[in-house]
């Protein structure tokens, strides 16, 4: 069945490159955003571990979910109606939040902020097969469907400070890797010139990233004195965390993942990359 539709496909794209009717450059730019899966829920739950182990807090870390996104595609149209779409483009979401807390830890009392500074970028290449038809003189609709390759990487900087033991320090990770998936959307353009016209579009990206591996870091300081560690082969990993109530986590772990009594349902983590697009731009016709 699948070398079935990979011929099918193929065919379309070798009669789009031999008998062309027209090509359309389009070019667009709007908002993207992801589920985020398990960083999200790990940043809920970190959250609420916070507040459950402290006095008082004051902010919140942020889910990561939505960024700026930029596309670009050529369309080689078979007739007035079919087409076959070769594109690729660049998305990027990212932010910063700190949280405050204080609270009494065996009998001292301590102050400690954290930064979460989380960024997850990706170049997306895809194979589109267009429906195109004409809703009045000037308004087009376009709707297209395809497969879709990634490439993603994903950051993450945690610098913190707490008076426990006089501790600050910079935790730093930093993984990339590839991964399949599909796309489907719809657009509307409107022609404001000869060969030229206006597009707005809306999307749905389907894909996910797994396993991944990346570069871990923390350097700092502590009235033991500095530290540095690093390692090339630490993971993303999402747990269960049973101190003081049950709490969803995220951390940085080697292939073991996290240890202690209170750590269950432990696993790599995944972070959802299917979500909305919503972009607008220039389509123009040779």
């Amino acid at each position: 069945m699948k070398k079935a539709i990979l011929s099918v496909w193929l065919f379309l794209v070798a009669t789009a490159l031999a008998y062309p009717q027209l090509v359309t450059f389009k070019l667009t730019g709007g908002l993207a955003w992801i589920n985020g899966d398990d960083y999200n829920r790990g940043v809920v739950g970190e959250n609420k571990y916070i507040r459950g182990m402290a006095e008082t807090t004051s902010g919140a870390f942020k889910e990561l979910n939505k960024g700026m996104n930029f596309a670009g595609e050529i369309i080689v149209h078979m007739n007035s109606h079919l087409g076959i779409g070769f594109g690729g483009g660049y998305y990027r979401l990212s932010n910063e939040s700190t949280v405050r807390s204080q609270g009494v830890l065996s009998d001292i009392p301590f102050d400690s902020t954290s930064t979460y500074k989380p960024s997850l970028s990706a170049i997306p290449l895809f194979v589109n097969f267009h429906y195109m038809t004409r809703l009045v003189s000037r308004l087009g609709f376009d709707i297209y469907a395809g497969p879709l390759f990634q490439v993603v990487q994903f950051s993450f900087e945690n610098p913190s400070t707490t008076t426990v033991l006089s501790t600050s320090q910079t935790l730093t990770y930093t993984a990339s890797v590839t991964t399949l998936g599909a796309l489907a959307g719809f657009g509307l353009n409107f022609e404001i010139f000869p060969g030229i016209a206006l597009t707005a579009e809306g999307c749905y990206r389907y894909g996910k990233v797994s396993d991944l591996k990346g570069n871990w870091a923390v350097i700092g300081t502590s009235e033991s004195g500095p530290f540095n560690k690093s390692s090339a082969e630490y993971y993303l990993w999402v747990y269960d965390d049973t101190a003081g109530g049950t709490y969803t986590r995220i951390g940085f772990f080697d292939i073991n993942g996290p240890a202690g009594d209170s750590v269950s349902s432990m696993r790599k983590a995944d972070i959802n990359l299917s979500g909305f697009t919503a972009t607008a731009g220039l389509r123009f016709y040779f």
